[in-house]
């Protein structure tokens, strides 16, 4: 993985990451019929809160605490679980992959991972996809 970092409890926090999850959080609160968050790249208890009730909604472990992992761009979204970040994160890109179709010769793009502890297995993971056609 090119980079692990963490946003909330005790979690790394950098603004952009931050933004990032709560940019992610507010797709599944919407998803949900919640309310939104504010994004503003700063973890308080709104944040703190929505990542606790994410984790919750999931069946995993109420930490609070998102993880990212790998970087790129996306569309649809793939799942997975693992022992570790790694696992989770391939397995999330595996499911995103089979989902997008990609044709023969496409590349598959993918943004963040965003992982959780919990699921089956230690971590979960969630990532965006797409495909991008070779440029002729």
């Amino acid at each position: 993985m090119s980079f692990v970092r963490s946003v909330g409890l005790n979690g790394d926090n950098q603004p952009g990451d931050v933004r990032d999850v709560q940019e992610f959080l507010n797709d599944f609160r919407a998803d949900n019929g919640l309310p939104l968050i504010v994004v503003d790249g700063l973890v308080g208890p709104a944040t703190i809160g929505a990542i606790k009730g994410f984790q919750a909604a999931q069946g995993g472990d109420q930490d609070g605490q998102i993880v990212l992992a790998e970087s790129s761009s996306g569309g649809v979204a793939g799942q997975g679980d693992g022992d570790t970040l790694k696992e989770a994160c391939e397995a999330a890109k595996a499911d995103c992959k089979a989902k997008a179709g990609c044709a023969q010769g496409d590349t598959l793009k993918t943004e963040k991972c965003f992982c959780w502890r919990g699921g089956t297995q230690v971590f979960t993971c969630q990532v965006k996809c797409s495909c991008q056609s070779p440029v002729a």
